[in-house]
């Protein structure tokens, strides 16, 4: 369980929260940056969104998240091969990576909204929107991040666990 907390929660969606949030404040002066339609994200995004509102609709619990977690692992992955960090502050190409990063956290709030509602506020938050009350599906459309939201750091979303350390209190919804 340790394992899969940190695995999954800490080092998967936790850092790519940070990591995005760190940058668009350091590269963006903490406003975050509208996503690009055409962004090479976007084509998996919508994949695994509708991936996670099938399993939705279904009752399918495990499959949605699963979806979800593709979601983050190609942001992940969009993020090392733009390397925004290498961008200077204020440059465009910053800014479009980060921008298409802050939909795509965005749509995985929503897809994790259901089991993990109060993280995916966090997110949410964080990320500077308002108003929180996600549906599945129809806040799953890219383009929904609307650019020029105040992004704030924060605690870590997931603390790592060591070894034989319990849950942190309240679970992770």
């Amino acid at each position: 369980m340790e394992a899969r907390y940190n695995a999954d929660l800490a080092n998967t969606l936790g850092n790519l929260l940070s990591r995005v949030t760190a940058l668009v404040v350091s590269r963006c002066a903490g406003t975050g940056p509208a996503p690009d339609p055409s962004s090479p994200l976007a084509p998996a995004a919508a994949r695994w969104a509708e991936a996670g509102a099938a399993g939705w609709s279904v009752g399918a619990p495990s499959e949605a998240l699963a979806a979800a977690w593709r979601l983050v692992a190609a942001t992940n992955s969009y993020l090392v091969s733009a390397q925004p960090w290498r961008s200077p502050a204020g440059s465009t190409e910053a800014a479009t990576v980060l921008g298409d990063a802050l939909e795509a956290l965005r749509i995985v709030a929503v897809l994790a909204a259901p089991a993990v509602p109060e993280t995916a506020g966090r997110i949410w938050r964080q990320i500077g929107l308002d108003g929180y009350a996600p549906r599945v599906p129809d806040d799953l459309a890219w383009g929904g991040y609307p650019g020029g939201l105040g992004v704030t750091r924060a605690a870590p979303l997931f603390p790592r666990l060591a070894a034989g350390e319990p849950r942190p209190a309240g679970g992770v919804g």
